[in-house]
């Protein structure tokens, strides 16, 4: 793959945002697609989706159509964990020049935190108030904050800024309630 483009496995089809083609051939998210306002309305938006889903059938939700394929509430564990960690490394972006992160460790969440023993309800709070808390700290950025540069390492290390974090989380939102709806007709 060429180099600066974004070699993710979800990405596909031409779209740029800071000079990168990124629109995910799975879920047909374009980063750079949402004005910046749109960007913090959209993710809480996504965080309430994602608890109205955890009121279903508490059977469903833990429903895993394979081994290696998550279940609809280790989606939104997944989700939650997400919308945290970014809003820790948003406020690291702030006040550090170009920071690195380490990675969350996804994989290893899903047994440490015992996604799948988890209750949905409470999910549902916590996805809705770790959404709230991300985009808290999205309002008000001024256009120097959104442009400040990081490190940030997935798929592969490489400079972004903060309007690049916030688009590829509102991403991860989209993509993972997909992944949700599908588990949920699959159960």
């Amino acid at each position: 793959m060429e180099r600066g483009r974004f070699r993710c496995h979800h990405f596909g089809a031409p779209a740029r945002h800071n000079g990168m083609v990124m629109t995910c051939s799975q879920c047909g998210f374009t980063y750079g697609a949402h004005p910046r306002t749109e960007v913090a309305v959209e993710i809480e938006r996504y965080g309430t989706e994602f608890a109205r889903r955890m009121g279903r059938d508490t059977h469903l939700l833990r429903f895993r159509p394979a081994a290696d394929v998550w279940s609809a509430l280790e989606y939104a564990c997944h989700v939650r964990d997400v919308l945290l960690m970014q809003r820790d490394r948003l406020y690291v972006a702030l006040v550090e020049d170009t920071p690195s992160f380490k990675p969350m460790y996804r994989e290893e969440r899903v047994s440490f935190d015992r996604y799948q023993d988890q209750d949905p309800s409470y999910v549902a709070v916590q996805i809705v108030m770790a959404a709230r808390l991300f985009v808290n700290g999205l309002h008000g950025l001024s256009a120097l904050q959104w442009r400040r540069p990081l490190m940030y390492g997935y798929p592969e290390p490489q400079q972004r800024d903060v309007e690049w974090m916030a688009h590829h989380t509102l991403h991860e939102a989209v993509h993972h309630l997909g992944d949700v709806d599908r588990q949920l007709k699959a159960a």
